[in-house]
């Protein structure tokens, strides 16, 4: 099947049509016997495959026609696309995003006597941007045409307390460098960026209600560099649209908690950093520092003495030292007669993230591994009700230390502050702010984002947070941690 131009990619739907829709040029004749000549001879030029609308949200029908194919022959129609997404290398390198064009079945029809085709077809949840579609016979393309995705974009209240959950739900997300990166704004304050580039364009931006009382107004912009292009009527990408929106902060009396959001399970991409598990397992396989495991393996060397041990990294990826592996021994173990193992342990005050679990011989070599993938936990806001330019303090533990999940970024009241590193701290985090705003209740949000990569993604990217963690963070899914204080006056 013939493959997306990436030029095409980047050109109006009207544009691909017109191009679609030309016959290609013929070859000069040579100077061959008529049969060698014939043979030389370049494919019939393909026809206009009209798709109505020219332009659609995701999940929507369009309709598809053609005239002059063979007549009463089944059709096939493909879907032309990109796959790809974020990259990840040796667990902890974070290499930026990368794509190639691909395609996909999307239907078949039956042209009728006069070699018409009529079809409607729902367009698929896909990325934004111009998506030529090909109609083929026997694997043979006979006609083209396309249609460009749209953005569309719907937010789940409109009004709630403070703290109360804000979601922006984005669908046909581009995934080129100008579309792919947009940036959420409260009250003309940055809180973070939102992409779906491992999610096929549709993901959930999340973030909380904050203060004070009355309307608050919510923008969404692009801006590929992780800021807001203000003047967007001007950028490259003029034609995108920028919704926005206004939510009432009510006088409902909110929540005082904090508390980290519900981890996803980390397990299958823990297991990337052994290339899965060998002769061993971990119950339970994620949890925060402390938690009570236990590993369990069988196939070892009978009546057998044996050691436990848990790796870990020390260091930074600051300093000129950087950063290596250390094996931390957990304890010493014995093999039952019948080459099992069952050995109970307290997880590490350790780095976030996986970290595996090897069973070694009383000679150092490696019977059986496995991984634990420690979750960030929150462990105190001291105090929480704090007065006007009195400080507080926040400490989390079990940061981690990959290139993608070493930092947290912080917000306060929707509006972006800085960062937080746990990596040189061995995961240890504590973050020392000043209560500022009016009496009542504020929020500080710890949001997923990245450090570092590779020098040809936006450096502005980095470091700030990442609206659709849940969905399309890189690597790991990680959770946000919610906090929140309540400032008096002395």
């Amino acid at each position: 099947m013939q493959s997306v131009p990436w030029r095409w990619l980047a050109c109006g739907a009207a544009v691909l049509l017109a191009q679609a829709a030309c016959a290609h040029p013929l070859a000069l004749p040579t100077a061959h016997a008529p049969d060698a000549q014939a043979s030389q001879m370049p494919p019939a030029p393909l026809g206009r495959l009209e798709v109505s609308p020219a332009k659609t949200e995701v999940l929507q029908t369009v309709s598809l026609a053609a005239d002059g194919l063979p007549p009463d022959t089944t059709v096939a129609l493909t879907w032309q696309t990109v796959d790809g997404g974020w990259q990840i290398a040796d667990y902890y390198k974070f290499l930026g995003k990368r794509f190639q064009a691909a395609s996909r079945p999307w239907g078949e029809a039956r042209t009728d006597a006069s070699g018409r085709l009529d079809i409607t077809l729902t367009v698929p949840e896909d990325y934004g941007g111009v998506h030529e579609i090909v109609a083929s016979v026997d694997g043979v393309p006979v006609a083209r045409g396309a249609t460009e995705v749209v953005q569309s974009f719907e937010i789940s209240a409109t009004a709630g307390a403070i703290g109360s959950p804000i979601a922006i739900t984005a669908r046909g997300l581009g995934w080129q460098t100008m579309e792919s990166t947009w940036v959420l704004t409260w009250d003309n304050h940055e809180v973070g960026w939102v992409s779906a580039v491992d999610t096929r364009g549709t993901a959930v931006a999340r973030l909380r209600a904050a203060g004070p009382v009355g309307p608050h107004y919510l923008k969404l912009w692009s801006g590929w560099q992780g800021q807001a292009y203000i003047n967007h009527q001007q950028a490259p990408t003029w034609y995108l649209p920028r919704p926005e929106w206004t939510f009432v902060t009510t006088d409902d009396q909110p929540e005082l908690a904090s508390y980290v959001e519900p981890y996803p399970d980390q397990r299958q991409f823990a297991l990337t950093a052994l290339h899965g598990e060998s002769g061993a397992s971990v119950t339970p396989a994620q949890g925060p520092i402390l938690t009570e495991a236990t590993v369990t393996a069988r196939g070892l060397p009978p009546d057998s003495d044996v050691s436990i041990v848990w790796e870990r990294q020390l260091g930074n990826r600051v300093e000129a030292a950087g950063f290596k592996p250390d094996q931390l021994t957990l304890g010493a173990a014995h093999v039952d007669r019948d080459g099992t193992l069952r050995y109970a342990f307290t997880v590490p005050d350790d780095l976030g993230g996986a970290h595996p679990i090897r069973v070694l011989a009383a000679d150092g070599r490696e019977l059986a591994s496995a991984a634990f993938a420690v979750e960030t936990s929150l462990v105190s806001v001291t105090p929480s009700v704090v007065g006007r330019g009195e400080t507080f303090a926040i400490q989390l533990k079990g940061v981690g230390w990959t290139e993608y999940d070493n930092i947290l970024n912080l917000t306060y009241d929707n509006a972006y502050l800085g960062y937080a590193c746990g990596f040189t701290s061995q995961g240890d985090v504590l973050v020392t702010l000043t209560a500022t705003g009016a009496p009542g209740v504020h929020t500080i949000d710890f949001y997923p984002g990245l450090f570092k990569g590779p020098p040809d993604m936006p450096q502005q990217l980095y470091r700030l947070p990442q609206l659709t963690y849940l969905d399309d963070h890189p690597g790991n899914r990680l959770p946000a941690v919610r906090v929140t204080i309540e400032v008096v006056d002395d």
